[in-house]
């Protein structure tokens, strides 16, 4: 047995460079079978009935959406007229080359045998009336684009009914005319292709346009959503002072920045859990409660956390003595002083960044800063201080 039984099908290269290797293909099959089968003319043009079933069984490499989509694209760029319905499994295909001398295009001789067999059909049901479309016909030689081409109106008017301004449209005329130039690839309908060139750029623009207008920059007052909370503390199972504790810093960080965003909550989502796995699974947590001592240092890891929090490591440094020193003298034990020391440096750099934007606020107002309050932190002993969270309401 023959490991090729069948007839080759062939294309032009030409044609292939022109339409493309799946157009180029699939034009040649279709001519074929114009070349076997019984034609009936119509308006200039040799229309022709074939089974579905039978075009399937000559492409057996292509599905029925794969038949479709060709045929439509050729459809698209002028070169194939379908009747009242596209091509379906199990119908009639009735199909025209949009040319009105059959001549023109030569079919190889070697045709596939399939085409040659079963071409028999009933009488032909009068064809529907089928305008054809306004390019070039496959006679004629695919042509480059010409440096001054330009979109004629009747191109603009269906881009209108897809919503789409002519200002726009027109802004796309000097790319197009300028890609295609510079590729040189000679083209049967530049109308068709242009068409499809702004149908792209204004659906990507809505797109974006629809993306923007949804984003918002970070707010002083901003808050996690109900569900937000919901899902770290519930779901998570992520302690609610460590969540709270994280809010300002979250805050602080995006304004800083200037940041537009419409996923405010899925960003801090994110950056809760990634510094609750960091504190669970690397800070080392003691299960037996003891003083701090003189020499107590906070863990790399502290700092690590803090990092992610956007906080001065330097800050946090400088804050170690206080720390030590009252809770040394109030002699209270606690199993992981590096979580109250954590919480506390929090709460010390949102305090700070908090009073300075006040006092910047002041002074552009009345020109010299405001007195000490009796609420300033150095009016408040440490402990108040660590059990005060109506920074982060």
């Amino acid at each position: 047995m023959s490991l090729i039984p069948e007839t080759p099908l062939f294309f032009y290269p030409q044609l292939a460079a022109a339409l493309g290797l799946e157009e180029a293909v699939m034009i040649q099959t279709l001519k074929a079978f114009l070349a076997h089968a019984e034609t009936e003319n119509q308006h200039g043009f040799a229309w022709c009935d074939v089974n579905a079933d039978q075009l399937l069984q000559t492409l057996p490499f292509w599905q029925t959406s794969d038949i479709q989509r060709i045929t439509n694209n050729l459809r698209e760029q002028g070169i194939l007229l379908i009747g009242a319905q596209t091509f379906q499994t199990d119908e009639r295909f009735r199909f025209a080359i949009n040319e009105r001398d059959n001549s023109a295009v030569t079919v190889p001789t070697s045709v596939n045998p399939q085409l040659k067999t079963g071409l028999s059909k009933p009488p032909l049901k009068p064809a529907p009336t089928t305008t054809a479309p306004a390019s070039p016909s496959l006679g004629q030689r695919p042509q480059a684009i010409a440096k001054g081409w330009q979109p004629e109106k009747d191109l603009l008017a269906q881009l209108a009914q897809y919503g789409i301004p002519q200002d726009f449209a027109l802004e796309q005329v000097g790319e197009f005319v300028t890609y295609w130039t510079e590729r040189n690839e000679p083209r049967y309908s530049w109308g068709s292709r242009y068409l499809k060139h702004v149908l792209r750029l204004w659906r990507k623009q809505e797109t974006h346009s629809a993306r923007q207008s949804k984003e918002v920059a970070m707010s002083e007052d901003w808050q996690p959503s109900a569900d937000a909370l919901d899902i770290l503390i519930v779901s998570a199972g992520i302690n609610r002072n460590f969540v709270e504790d994280a809010i300002p810093e979250f805050i602080l960080y995006w304004q800083e920045r200037g940041t537009h965003s419409s996923t405010w909550n899925s960003r801090f989502i994110q950056h809760i859990k990634r510094q609750w796995a960091s504190f669970t699974h690397t800070l080392q947590m003691d299960t037996t409660p003891r003083p701090i001592s003189t020499n107590w240092l906070p863990d790399e890891t502290v700092f690590d956390i803090l990092q992610m929090g956007n906080i001065d490591r330097q800050f946090a440094q400088n804050l170690v003595p206080e720390f030590i020193v009252y809770w040394r003298d109030s002699g209270h034990l606690a199993s992981s002083w590096n979580t109250k020391f954590l919480q506390f440096v929090k709460k010390q750099w949102a305090y700070t960044h908090q009073q300075a934007a006040n006092t910047t606020t002041t002074t552009q107002s009345h020109g010299k800063q405001r007195p000490d309050r009796p609420n300033s932190t150095r009016h408040q002993n440490i402990a108040d201080e660590l059990s005060d969270r109506s920074w982060a309401s």
